[in-house]
């Protein structure tokens, strides 16, 4: 009897863990299925988020867009109409002096243009990164670089622009480099050398890549140059700014300062605008001429002071050419960008920052503006 009652209660059991067996699986399942719910809705949360990222930096980077049109047709108006109301207060028929020119063209564009611009882009926000410093090492790195990028830039826009006048037979004049060629040293150093890198470099550095590097360090850093060389509207000027721009652009990412961009600036400017004229003029007329002449007292006497000076500029500047080629080629793939991923694969990027109106008519009246001026240097 006992052995039955053991029997009964042994099946008791087995049912009841049977059932218990039906409702842990009925509740697995259950469970499989809020954990489906719950990761359907993470993953349209993440959907969701990233169609508004795309919505929020497509946006962004059309104001951007549209404030930068702004800088360049408001300032390319108000230097014309300066230009237009000096010449009949003037009534002369020769061409202003440097200073003139350079008060049109700064004047026009940071005291009516930017402002404009910066009342467009002022509601965008900002990132807010730590400032860093970066090591005296890096830096001489960089300024090697963009010396070597500036004379590689230089005769690649001289080329092009040369191979244009060629084409259509005639010759094409840089008319930037004779405006300097012809203005006291006091009005270069002023406009060219201080007032031009310290405000390129806030509103090119700072004030685009705070707004856009959110969106993706290399994005803002490329766009950050390929903007500042648009700008110049010069074919002899538009590859080496875009150059420089991607060290300057770099830099400032990695710091956060713009100081270090504005120095950079200033010397390459002070290099190109002011040390370049002075050694120019020490070789010009029939200097070379003498120097190959092979005859001693002719060499004697036409080494002055300011030419061996220029001499040792020219063997300094090659140097550095080459040891800043040397790293260019051995750190274009040790750029240390976007450590943390970015928001956007590189095609929606594309689309994103580029395929909005604002940023397409700032680079269509770019090109147009560069177009006119290539046309209008040919002689």
């Amino acid at each position: 009897m006992s052995s039955t009652n053991d029997e009964k209660d042994d099946l008791k059991t087995v049912e009841e863990l049977k059932k218990a067996a039906e409702n842990l699986d009925s509740l697995t399942h259950k469970l499989n299925d809020v954990a489906e719910m719950l990761e359907n809705e993470a993953e349209e949360e993440i959907r969701r988020e990233g169609l508004l990222n795309k919505v929020l930096a497509k946006k962004t980077f059309g104001i951007i867009g549209w404030g930068f049109f702004a800088l360049v047709v408001i300032s390319i108006v108000a230097q014309q109409l300066s230009m237009t109301i000096l010449k009949m207060m003037v009534k002369t028929g020769e061409g202003f002096p440097g200073i003139v020119t350079y008060l049109i063209s700064f004047l026009p564009l940071y005291l009516v243009a930017f402002p404009i611009m910066l009342l467009i882009i002022r509601e965008l926000p900002k990132d807010t990164a730590v400032k860093n410093n970066i090591d005296i090492i890096t830096l001489i790195k960089c300024f090697c670089m963009c010396i070597t990028i500036m004379y590689i830039g230089n005769v690649i826009g001289t080329v092009m622009s040369t191979s244009i006048g060629g084409a259509l037979g005639k010759t094409s004049n840089n008319n930037l480099a004779e405006i300097i060629m012809n203005t006291d040293m006091l009005s270069t150093m002023i406009f060219v050398v201080i007032l031009g890198p310290i405000m390129e470099e806030i509103v090119f550095r700072k004030l685009l890549i705070d707004r856009t590097v959110q969106y993706g360090e290399r994005n803002a850093m490329f766009l950050s140059a390929l903007m500042f060389g648009l700008f110049h509207m010069n074919l002899f000027q538009f590859f080496y700014a875009f150059g420089i721009g991607l060290i300057f652009g770099y830099i400032y990412i990695k710091s956060r300062r713009v100081g270090y961009s504005i120095v950079f600036h200033m010397i390459i400017n002070f290099l190109g605008s002011v040390v370049a004229v002075q050694v120019a003029n020490n070789f010009g007329g029939d200097m070379v001429e003498k120097l190959q002449s092979g005859n001693t007292a002719v060499i004697s006497q036409a080494l002055s002071t300011g030419l061996i000076l220029s001499i040792i500029y020219t063997i300094f500047m090659i140097v550095i050419f080459v040891v800043g080629l040397v790293f260019l080629i051995g750190s274009r793939k040790k750029v240390e960008l976007d450590a943390g991923g970015t928001l956007f694969t590189r095609k929606e990027e594309k689309g994103i920052v580029y395929g909005n109106y604002g940023m397409a008519f700032f680079i269509a009246a770019c090109l147009v503006m560069m177009v006119i001026t290539t046309m209008a240097q040919l002689s």
